[in-house]
């Protein structure tokens, strides 16, 4: 275990360090270098904001994007169905979809293929708020996608399958 000093108290009369007592410390473990989840997880801190750059003055939250995508380009889709597509949990999916239905932009449809079911798909105004937001956010992933070049964006798209199939590997053993 390392000690990392974060900060030195000072003085309140003279506003001078106290070069015997620290004002806080922090117990760090040494377990080496950053994971490449780590690094992952920074990665798409820094998407998130290029999302909001894409999506700023509209009415909708970059975090909802990705459903206007598919929902619009690739639907209708079941909940089931699209939180397959997302990998994310049905219920995160369900509480998205109340959202937009609640915005006006996503009707649900019954499934004429499971009666048990739906299919939900973007409103007129849903397709007219993602025909705005789309050109905006594609121009900033196809100049991201220039600056890397092709040959590097296959590389990196077959390098984030391996590392999700990896992740799913832990997570099922």
């Amino acid at each position: 275990m390392k000690l990392r000093r974060l900060g030195r108290a000072r003085s309140a009369a003279t506003g001078r360090e106290k070069h015997r007592d620290y004002h806080k410390i922090a117990v760090v473990a040494d377990t080496g270098p950053d994971t490449i989840l780590l690094d992952l997880f920074r990665t798409n801190q820094v998407r998130e904001r290029l999302i909001a750059a894409a999506l700023d003055g509209l009415e909708l939250p970059p975090e909802d994007y990705p459903f206007y995508v598919l929902v619009g380009a690739e639907g209708p889709w079941t909940p089931t169905a699209l939180a397959d597509r997302v990998q994310m949990p049905l219920s995160t999916v369900l509480f998205r979809v109340k959202r937009l239905e609640k915005r006006g932009h996503v009707e649900r449809i019954p499934n004429p293929d499971d009666r048990r079911s739906y299919l939900v798909f973007l409103t007129d105004e849903g397709r007219q708020l993602l025909s705005q937001a789309r050109p905006r956010f594609r121009a900033y992933a196809e100049a991201v996608e220039a600056q890397l070049g092709e040959k590097r964006v296959g590389g990196l798209r077959g390098g984030l399958a391996e590392l999700r199939e990896a992740i799913a590997a832990q997570l099922n053993s």
